[in-house]
């Protein structure tokens, strides 16, 4: 009888706090700090400011700049100790080329000013509105890159809703691949083929006429995974290697390749075996990238060809060399590898498990950089780049 009565105290309560709008529960809110900068349009005989360009600073709702291209981003931050933190700044405006930065800085407790960006004029472009939305729930995901690849590759941040602008879109219209990145979330749109990209069709003009709403997995949904085992002495593939992810287990085929359906994701052990090679059995994060391992030869010593990858190619070039690549340790700026790109643009890093700030520069053009993640044997691939002329640049 008493439980009884305590459970009947207990509803009571629980109905006093019901309004004519249901249970009241306190909400959460998360402290933020102003950061303020200038929008410019880059020009060789002076510095145009940009009205109207879209701001998001590491999933911030998103801020307009001004007449004189000014804005005020107010940023989320976890603690306001006083600590410095790296930033990603997106910013777009229809007839100019979308940019993402990320190597500014900003303080947690006071108001931050992280100077001028310079935006490339893109006439005759293309822009497209969208959001980003976790497909189990609907809610809109805050801070997740988006890749669009045109003629150039376009990355932004999404706002705090999901909401993102991509601009400068070249050509102005047809069907173009995006992909979408979040460490919360699987990069993969299609759970049964591990298609990692989705396609938007464009129509020519601005972000009224071009919207797409773009599906997330949670990470942690089993999905189909791909990937290759190679030799990591002479790079060529391996073939009958067993591959083991989680439960599921599978066979390379003659060109080393590997895909495991109904795989489970997140932090997963992956065992490669094969009887010329030494055993791979690493705890590694699966979200749907495609996965190439290497295997060493017994007696081989413990190091990799590369360990990141890529391509950069040069806006309105043939030629893609002379890119300078560096890759520098993001908690302390130190440049650990510098490459140089070839002919094709192709350049290869080696540096050990971490996380990377991966730069891409060359004088004429616009810089661009990403974040990279290194895992024990593991090589990351396809961290490609496209670098814009600056206008007026020879």
């Amino acid at each position: 009888m008493r439980s009884a009565v305590t459970s009947c105290a207990i509803l009571a309560m629980l109905l006093s706090l019901l309004g004519c709008s249901g249970l009241k529960l306190p909400t959460i809110t998360v402290p933020t700090v102003a950061v303020s900068g200038t929008v410019l349009e880059a020009g060789v005989l002076e510095d145009k400011p940009i009205a109207n360009a879209w701001v998001v600073i590491s999933g911030s709702a998103p801020a307009y700049t001004d007449g004189s291209g000014r804005f005020t981003v107010n940023v989320p931050v976890t603690e306001t100790d006083g600590q410095t933190i790296q930033v990603a700044v997106s910013v777009a405006k229809h007839g100019y080329m979308a940019r993402l930065i990320e190597d500014r800085f900003i303080r947690t407790d006071a108001p931050t000013e992280i100077g001028e960006i310079y935006l490339v004029p893109a006439p005759n472009s293309s822009s497209l509105r969208g959001r980003v939305i976790d497909k189990t729930t609907g809610r809109g995901i805050p801070n997740a890159e988006v890749i669009f690849f045109g003629d150039l590759t376009l990355r932004v941040r999404t706002a705090a809703d999901g909401s993102f602008l991509l601009s400068g879109i070249i050509p102005s219209s047809g069907d173009f691949p995006a992909q979408v990145r979040h460490p919360d979330f699987l990069t993969i749109f299609d759970l049964q083929t591990g298609r990692n990209y989705q396609n938007v069709t464009v129509r020519s003009g601005d972000e009224n006429v071009n919207f797409v709403t773009l599906e997330l997995y949670p990470l942690g949904t089993p999905a189909l995974i791909k990937g290759q085992v190679v030799n990591a002495e002479t790079l060529e593939p391996i073939a009958g290697a067993t591959v083991t992810l989680g439960d599921k287990q599978t066979t390379t085929d003659a060109e080393g390749k590997f895909s495991v359906p109904n795989a489970p994701t997140g932090q997963q052990t992956l065992r490669v075996e094969h009887p010329s090679f030494l055993t791979f059995n690493e705890s590694l994060l699966v979200n749907g990238d495609p996965l190439t391992v290497f295997l060493f030869p017994p007696g081989s010593l413990p190091s990799l060809p590369f360990t990141i990858s890529g391509k950069v190619t040069l806006q309105g070039e043939t030629n893609h060399s002379g890119v300078r690549v560096e890759a520098r340790r993001k908690e302390d700026g130190t440049v650990v590898d510098v490459a140089i790109t070839n002919i094709e643009g192709n350049y290869a890093l080696w540096v050990p498990p971490g996380t990377y700030l991966v730069r891409a520069s060359k004088e004429g053009f616009i810089s661009d950089e990403r974040e990279v993640i290194v895992r024990k044997g593991v090589a990351v691939t396809n961290v490609n780049f496209t670098l814009a002329r600056m206008e007026g640049a020879p």
